[in-house]
């Protein structure tokens, strides 16, 4: 029988599994497929910028994590962090907003993975299944993340290493194919922004999609109470992470282009897989088998990853009885576990699966729901940075660089995307996703009100637990 309010196994897992954690929900196969498709359908030949510039803002961004692990661990990740910084009631707010984003990205994983499995059999086999066919594949997705996520964190994590691993080269291995094919057709002509149809509107929402591949870095936060050394561990596994995955989403993004050709690339997100398509025509079907194996290993990894994160701060915050219920902290007896918190995101994300796949379809319902996830991380991202500069100038530690400057560069470079989300106007259904988000952040702020109102000392206390015997108070 599972334990009530239980702790999660601590000093569990070391650097290459935490480092594997953000790397799997980063996804380096499956961002190649589905990321930067949906990135080029935006910018086209200036896909590489967008992502480039993806790269820049989220290394920005990962200092503020980074600092952040340094004095906290917890995990409530970017919950705990803005509550130690900007205080409880905006660190409950901020909760809010991170189980949306990871809310939803669980589900645009697993409609992406029924929407691979139904395009590699059409691909590959010449198999042409009905519209519907990706809902049996996703499901299976969903049930099989819950089976390994209630095992423990170490199992799912030493999958994705494995997975995570292969992937990573073998995908490098077809970038330096592409380049070297592509021959004098190489420049820096991706780089430019002429080269994206729509100028500098259409690479902003190249970086949605940019910034959507990067986004799991954080992933490694809520790793906080199971990581050994965490304060160390977390940090270092972002920063190299961040570093490597991203030079390697600019490379292959750029390998994409010059492979299909500069101003082809209209042609390109048109296609289901159009880097599958490439390696098909260009190496055989050898290693098209070989990529359609590895991306959905590696779409399998970053769903447990992303599932993990988010069944950590459900843990939390139940933990602190905080907009979900207390029960979302018991852990199970054997495995250790947030065996509650992860039957609920299960069940969740298979009915927002269900309910966006038939109503947009397994891709255009994974853009969909790939946008809105990004712009409310986007939202976390920025709360983050306010709350870190905050959080040093009141413990005394301020630094100017990675404290002040930092933060305040990788918040404009945030805005950059989300400005493009709104003008000029996209074509329904990308220009829903902003309306959603607001809806989303006036529902937590009636919600937050709601709570305080009738519990106040429920918010004062909100993410002060860490694995820290003396952490700092909160600034109320």
């Amino acid at each position: 029988m599972p334990h009530a309010y239980g702790r999660l196994a601590e000093n569990h897992i070391g650097f290459w599994q935490v480092l594997f954690q953000s790397v799997s929900q980063m996804g380096p196969g499956l961002s190649a497929v589905s990321g930067l498709t949906a990135a080029a359908s935006f910018a086209a030949g200036a896909m590489p910028l967008g992502i480039l510039l993806a790269l820049i803002a989220s290394l920005f961004g990962a200092n503020t994590l980074i600092q952040f692990s340094k004095k906290i661990s917890s995990a409530g990740g970017y919950y705990t962090f803005v509550a130690q910084g900007s205080g409880a009631r905006t660190g409950v707010y901020t909760g809010w907003i991170y189980l949306l984003y990871q809310g939803i990205n669980a589900p645009a994983m697993i409609l992406f993975f029924g929407f691979l499995i139904e395009s590699i059999l059409d691909m590959g086999l010449g198999i042409h299944l009905p519209s519907w066919s990706w809902w049996p594949f996703s499901l299976i997705a969903a049930l099989f993340v819950w089976y390994i996520s209630v095992k423990g964190i170490r199992p799912s994590l030493q999958y994705s290493m494995v997975a995570g691993l292969i992937e990573f080269v073998v995908f490098v291995i077809l970038g330096v194919v592409l380049i070297a094919k592509a021959g004098p057709h190489n420049s820096l002509s991706p780089f430019r922004p002429g080269t994206s149809p729509t100028g500098w509107s259409g690479i902003g929402l190249a970086m949605v999609f940019g910034l959507f591949s990067f986004a799991g870095y954080g992933a490694a936060a809520p790793l906080g109470e199971e990581a050994k050394n965490a304060k160390h561990t977390i940090a270092r596994a972002v920063f190299i992470a961040v570093l490597v995955v991203g030079l390697y989403y600019v490379f292959i993004g750029y390998a994409s282009t010059v492979g299909w050709g500069i101003h082809k690339m209209g042609s390109y997100a048109s296609l289901p897989l159009p880097l599958m398509t490439m390696a098909q025509h260009t190496l055989g079907s050898l290693w098209f088998w070989l990529l359609a194996i590895l991306v959905i290993n590696g779409t399998v990894a970053c769903i447990t990853a992303i599932h993990n994160a988010q069944v950590r701060v459900l843990y939390a915050l139940g933990r602190d009885r905080i907009l979900v219920p207390y029960r979302m902290a018991q852990t199970h007896a054997v495995y250790r576990s947030p065996h509650e918190a992860i039957r609920f995101q299960s069940i969740l994300s298979i009915i927002i699966v269900t309910g966006v796949g038939f109503w947009l379809g397994s891709f255009a319902g994974f853009v969909f729901l790939g946008e809105l996830m990004t712009l409310s991380t986007l939202i976390v991202h920025i709360m983050a940075n306010v709350s870190l500069t905050r959080y040093y100038r009141r413990i005394g530690s301020f630094r100017w660089l990675v404290h002040g400057i930092f933060p305040a560069i990788a918040t404009l470079l945030y805005l950059l995307p989300i400005y493009f989300t709104l003008f000029p106007v996209p074509p329904f259904p990308d220009n829903i996703p902003p309306y959603l988000l607001l809806g989303w952040l006036l529902a937590g702020l009636t919600l937050l009100w709601g709570i305080f109102r009738k519990n106040p000392e429920r918010i004062r206390n909100a993410g002060l637990i860490t694995t820290d015997t003396n952490h700092d108070k909160d600034p109320g």
